[in-house]
C-alpha cells in the first residue's frame, strides 16, 4: 500500500518541527459553572468531570459512588501543595492494522494531538490551583504486545519515540512515563498464577455461553481490530473488519478466524487479571485514575477531541483545512486525494496529512 505522493511539503525533524499548533482556547472558557463558594478541590473535580472532559455519562460512570474518593485525593494533593496527579493505562503501540495507522509503526500526530489535549487541560487546571496537574502515562504494550503479534522490541521503539513527543510538547514535569509491568513489580503483583488459573476458568465458562451474543461480537471486532494484519492489503483488511462486526469472517479466512478467537481469549484473560491486580492505587495513592473507556467508577477521557472515540494508536493523526488536528482511520485518509502525506527528517512513513484548503 502506498500513500497518496506529498506535494511539495518540506520534510522537518521532530526536534524542530513547526507544525501549525491549534490555537488553544482561554482557560475560563473552559471551566465549568461552579458555586463561589466552593472549594479548591471542588472546582478541579468540576472541570475534571465537565463535559467537556468526561467521555461518558455521569450516571454511567456512577459518580456519586466515586464523588468523594475523588475530591478526597485532589484535596490531599491539595493540601500538600502537589499538582494533582492523574493516572492513565494507554499508548500500547500503533496497532498493527494497515487499514486503521497505514504502513506506520511509531507514534504521528495523533499521540502529539492526545498529549496536546492532555497540555490544554493542564493549563485549565493551573488557572484554579497554580501547580496544575501530574499526569502519569502506563505503557501497557509490554503486557499485552504478544497477544496481538507485536514484537517487544517494537513496543520500545514506540515507547522511545512517544517519550521524544512528550519532550517536543516542552512542559517538564507534567507528563512521566511508565513501563506497566515495572509498575506492578513495584507493588509487589509478581506471582499471578493462582489468580490466572481461576480466572482462565471463568473465561472458559464465559466462551462456552457468550458466543453469538452482543458482548462476544464486540470483542471480536475489537480484536481484528488490534491482531497484526499487516501481511494483507488494507483494503482486505478494511472488508474483514465489516465482518468482524458479526463475530465471524468468511469461511476462507477460517484459520485467522481461530487465530483472533484465540486472542481475544487470551486479552480477556489479561485485561481480568490487570483489574483485579492493578498496580496505580498501590503507586499512585492520591491520584485519580483515568481511562479512554467508560467504566463504573472511573473517568474517562476524551483523547483528542469532545465526541471522538478513535484512540491515537488506532489511527493515523491529520490535520484539516481550518488547521485542526486529529485522528482518522488510515482507510479514510490514504485513498483520499484532499490529504497530503507529511513526513519528518529521516521517516519513510507520514507523521501526519494535512486536508488541502
Amino acid at each position: 500500500m502506498q500513500p497518496v505522493a506529498p506535494r511539495g511539503l518540506s520534510v522537518l525533524s521532530l526536534d524542530r518541527t513547526t507544525l501549525p499548533l491549534p490555537k488553544l482556547c482561554a482557560p475560563s472558557s473552559w471551566l465549568p459553572q461552579l458555586a463561589s463558594c466552593s472549594g479548591t478541590a471542588e472546582k478541579l473535580l468540576g472541570l475534571l468531570t465537565s463535559s467537556a472532559v468526561r467521555k461518558c455519562s455521569l450516571e454511567k460512570m456512577q459518580f456519586p459512588r466515586c464523588r468523594m474518593d475523588m475530591l478526597r485525593a485532589i484535596d490531599r494533593r491539595v493540601l500538600a501543595d502537589k499538582p494533582v496527579q492523574l493516572t492513565l493505562m494507554a499508548f500500547p503501540f500503533k496497532v498493527p492494522n494497515p487499514a486503521k495507522v497505514g504502513p506506520r509503526h511509531m507514534p504521528d500526530l495523533a499521540e502529539l494531538a492526545a498529549l496536546l489535549q492532555m497540555y490544554k487541560l493542564h493549563l485549565k487546571a493551573k488557572s484554579i490551583y497554580p501547580p496544575g496537574l501530574e499526569i502519569h502515562i502506563i505503557h501497557d504494550g509490554s503486557y499485552i504486545a504478544n497477544v496481538f503479534g507485536v514484537s517487544l522490541e517494537e513496543v520500545r521503539a514506540y515507547e522511545r519515540y512517544f517519550s521524544r513527543l512528550v519532550g517536543a510538547l516542552g512542559e517538564k514535569d507534567f507528563i512521566h512515563v511508565h513501563d506497566l509491568e515495572a509498575l506492578s513489580q513495584a507493588a509487589g503483583f509478581t506471582n499471578l498464577g493462582q489468580q490466572a488459573v481461576r480466572l482462565r476458568n471463568c473465561i472458559r465458562c464465559w466462551q462456552g455461553n457468550a458466543q453469538e451474543t452482543k458482548e462476544w461480537r464486540e470483542r471480536f471486532s475489537k480484536t481484528l481490530g488490534m491482531i497484526n494484519l499487516r501481511d494483507l492489503p488494507a483494503r482486505e483488511v478494511s472488508c474483514l473488519l465489516l465482518h468482524a462486526a458479526s463475530g465471524r469472517l468468511p469461511s476462507e479466512y477460517g484459520d485467522l478466524e481461530r487465530q483472533v478467537r484465540i486472542a481475544m481469549l487470551r486479552y480477556c484473560l489479561r485485561d481480568s487479571l490487570l483489574h483485579m491486580l492493578d498496580p496505580r492505587p498501590a503507586c499512585f495513592p492520591d491520584a485519580i485514575h483515568v481511562t479512554t473507556q467508560c467504566r463504573p467508577c472511573r473517568l474517562a477521557i476524551w483523547m483528542v477531541s469532545r465526541g471522538r472515540s478513535l484512540l491515537p494508536w488506532h489511527g493515523v493523526g491529520v490535520i484539516d483545512r481550518a488547521g485542526k488536528w486529529g485522528v482518522e482511520l488510515a482507510r479514510d485518509v490514504l485513498w483520499n486525494p484532499s490529504y497530503t502525506p507529511f513526513f519528518l527528517d529521516g521517516e519513510d512513513t507520514p507523521f501526519c496529512y494535512f486536508q488541502d484548503a
